[in-house]
């Protein structure tokens, strides 16, 4: 190994260390937003819809809450379709680079708001978020400077991306013990665009002549003739039924975790009585214990690579058992919340952890480790964009949970949804059943040769 190859080996993994750190930080804030939903009623934003005999709980104050919660999450997603065209065209570094406007934008909302101000709100939901899923895409991306490992460091990526859920608890934490306030914790936040500057210099490069950075991404277990990459368009790819099967199962089976985002505060303010100090331990526990998905999403990752570059027949079983197993917990998170009690606290802690961060990273594996790296950007644009515009269900959903004791009504429409996907558990194992009897009848033929 010449000195040059070695030194690009090191700056490969000190870029996944210092964007692995990105990622927590900024990757998906936005989850965890419900951590300050109390802190923001304490602040008397959107106090103005309560009405004066109110005291305690204001459904229409709660509702604005849940609406910037789900407007930004669905702004996390939509977007991605257009920012995965112009990474493919101009390159991550550009895009990210662009981005840091969103960031500042974002996160200056949240430090200014205050009463008088409440759109402020809607501001910082929609900003974060479109410059979080430019972080997450340009920093999924980045995993192509690596061939073999690329699973593995694409669920790592995915991980530290899903645990950022926790900061806004740790936020909750630092603001009820007098520490900072929160527009104190926001302009931290909004210094952290030095971070994303210098990772767009150091680790991500772009389609102009200079500044380039001095290795590609690695294709040697890609298709590298000419002929091949024409025959394998993008449209063939994007039309291809593992690609589509993969987006729609995404976007079903993210909605458990998310709808769960949304009803949380509500849901165990019911289960503890209105016991604000034991509610926002609760809510702590539940946005921290995602920190757990930098270990989940790695041995995912390590599962579907296990043996992948050996047969056909091995990814698509790896593939199989992964996504029978997210499929498995979502249908548990989905069942779990409709009983609203103590007793399901835990186990939903632990299941959503485990069901969102082996759904997300499964599929984002499959995308970077089965397809082209020359169609990238815009293959998991598309599936972002595709999740986005599925999470707009949620405007429904949150009608079905006021009073929140009626809230079973929409997590059986969202467990309907997650049993219909199980048509694509089938067809997915069925393709593996096909292909190892078709590598079988081959290894038999082979060997009657002889």
């Amino acid at each position: 190994m010449d000195i040059s190859k070695e030194k690009n080996i090191y700056r490969k993994w000190l870029g996944v260390l210092l964007l692995l750190i990105e990622m927590n930080l900024l990757g998906g804030t936005i989850y965890g937003f419900p951590a300050i939903f109390k802190v923001l009623s304490k602040n008397k934003i959107y106090q103005n819809l309560c009405s004066s005999s109110t005291t305690d709980k204001c459904s229409e104050q709660l509702q604005q809450y849940q609406n910037g919660l789900t407007l930004g999450i669905a702004f996390f997603d939509l977007p991605s379709f257009v920012i995965g065209i112009l990474i493919d065209k101009f390159g991550c570094r550009f895009v990210k680079l662009i981005s840091i406007i969103f960031h500042i934008i974002g996160w200056l909302s949240l430090a200014l708001l205050k009463p008088g101000r409440d759109y402020l709100l809607y501001i910082h939901c929609i900003f974060s978020s479109i410059s979080g899923i430019v972080v997450v895409i340009t920093t999924y991306t980045s995993s192509n400077y690596f061939s073999k490992s690329r699973a593995f460091v694409a669920s790592l990526l995915a991980g530290a991306g899903i645990s950022s859920t926790m900061w806004f608890s740790i936020f909750q934490a630092i603001i009820d013990n007098e520490i900072l306030e929160l527009s104190h914790l926001a302009y931290i936040w909004l210094a952290f665009g030095l971070l994303m500057l210098i990772t767009s210099f150091l680790f991500l490069d772009w389609k102009y002549s200079f500044l380039n950075l001095p290795y590609k991404f690695d294709v040697q277990l890609e298709s590298t003739d000419e002929n091949e990459l024409n025959r394998n368009s993008f449209w063939k790819h994007f039309r291809s039924p593992l690609y589509i099967l993969v987006v729609l199962f995404l976007s079903i089976l993210l909605i458990p975790s998310v709808f769960l985002a949304v009803v949380w505060e509500p849901s165990i303010t019911f289960i503890t009585e209105h016991d604000k100090s034991l509610a926002n331990k609760y809510t702590f526990a539940y946005n921290v214990t995602m920190a757990f998905s930098i270990i989940i999403c790695p041995i995912n990752g390590f599962l579907l690579g296990f043996k992948a570059d050996k047969s056909k027949k091995q990814k698509l079983l790896n593939i199989s058992l992964v996504e029978t197993t997210s499929w498995l917990l979502n249908i548990a998170l989905c069942i779990i919340p409709m009983f609203l009690s103590p007793n399901i606290i835990i186990p939903i802690l632990i299941i959503n952890c485990l069901s969102r961060a082996t759904i997300v990273a499964a599929c984002q594996a499959v995308i970077s480790t089965f397809f082209p790296s020359t169609y990238i950007g815009r293959l998991t644009g598309i599936m972002w964009t595709i999740v986005g515009i599925i999470t707009f269900i949620q405007f429904a959903l949150v009608k079905l949970t006021n009073p929140i004791e009626e809230a079973w009504r929409a997590w059986l429409i969202i467990l309907l949804l997650v049993v219909i996907m199980s048509c694509h558990l089938i067809q997915i194992w069925i393709k593996y059943f096909k292909q190892k009897k078709i590598e079988l009848n081959n290894f038999i033929v082979t060997n009657t040769r002889f």
